[in-house]
């Protein structure tokens, strides 16, 4: 979900919606500001980011909505975006930190933590997905091994993220190790 060379993603192109350029596309940000009008976006394809400008947006269903950028004028320039990953700058995020909750995180804060299992050292986050149900920690434990955790309260303990720290609480059986 995050990306090293400044950008953080928010959101990501699913479709084309109609024949105005309008974009289908699943947020991943928790903070609709991102998409007032007039705010500035990167839409990232094939490692290129291209600066965009929000000219509407509406939510159509809990994660989905609907976008229009200024640049995008027809339904063949939005079907080209099909894919696309929609960013805003590091130093975007880092000027809005101040508007997250206490308990709420940057994906990129998360990553590079270090999961504590029984208060032992077991692995590292390595990446975060979503899979529509939720997000999942991407973690590599001590052995190398990539392994696949739920990111929900009752498995995963940030009270420590200040110390980039995660203690976890797997069901039994979910790594099988």
């Amino acid at each position: 979900m995050s990306n090293d060379d400044g950008f953080l993603r928010i959101a990501y192109v699913l479709d084309a919606h109609g024949l105005n350029g309008r974009l289908k596309v699943a947020v991943i940000s928790d903070n609709p500001g991102r998409f007032d009008i007039g705010a500035s976006v990167y839409l990232e394809l094939n490692g290129l980011y291209s600066l965009y400008t929000v000219a509407d947006f509406n939510f159509s269903k809990r994660r989905t909505a609907l976008l229009q950028l200024k640049e995008v004028l027809d339904r063949n320039q939005a079907e080209s975006l099909r894919g696309a990953g929609i960013f805003i700058t590091k130093e975007e995020a880092e000027r809005t930190r101040d508007e997250l909750d206490n308990d709420s995180f940057y994906y990129y804060d998360i990553i590079g933590c270090d999961v504590y299992l029984d208060n032992s050292l077991f692995a590292k986050v390595t990446d975060i997905m979503n899979s529509g149900g939720g997000d999942i920690l991407v973690i590599k434990d001590t052995d190398g091994r990539e392994l696949l955790l739920p990111f929900v309260e009752s498995m995963a303990d940030t009270s420590r993220m200040r110390e980039r720290r995660i203690d976890i609480s797997p069901v039994e059986g979910l790594f099988d190790i």
